[in-house]
């Protein structure tokens, strides 16, 4: 089984966390749609949709890279984690309002997904 098939479950798990948070904030400011208005509900939202768009990209990148390009494991693994990692601070910095923070991961976030890219294309 390729490696960055663990990452995509990672990721998968950080994404439903995301998401029953959205449903808990619903819940509890009684939104069935949208944000309501409720900053933090915005927030919630947007955490979600950046994890999403990110994390579908680069799940495919990682697992092209790897099963095309014969990525070794441990670096998989290595690129995987960073990811997370990064998903995690950027969520965090959003959800506590830490602009700089979440800057700072975004900016990683796109210096790792070149890196791979630039290693698929070198690899292939």
């Amino acid at each position: 089984m390729p490696y960055s098939v663990y990452t995509m479950a990672a990721l998968a798990l950080l994404l439903i966390a995301l998401s029953l948070n959205i449903s808990r904030l619903r819940l509890a400011h009684k939104v069935s749609f949208g944000d309501g208005g409720i900053k933090e509900l915005t927030v919630a939202v947007r955490a979600h949709g950046n994890s999403l768009e990110q994390s579908l990209f680069f799940a495919l990148l990682l697992y092209v890279a790897e099963t095309s390009a014969h990525l070794d494991g441990v670096l998989v693994l290595l690129l995987g984690c960073a990811f997370i990692a990064l998903r995690i601070v950027y969520c965090g910095a959003m959800f506590t309002r830490r602009l700089l923070v979440r800057q700072v991961a975004h900016a990683l976030t796109m210096l790792l997904q070149l890196a791979t890219t630039v290693l698929l294309v070198l690899r292939h």
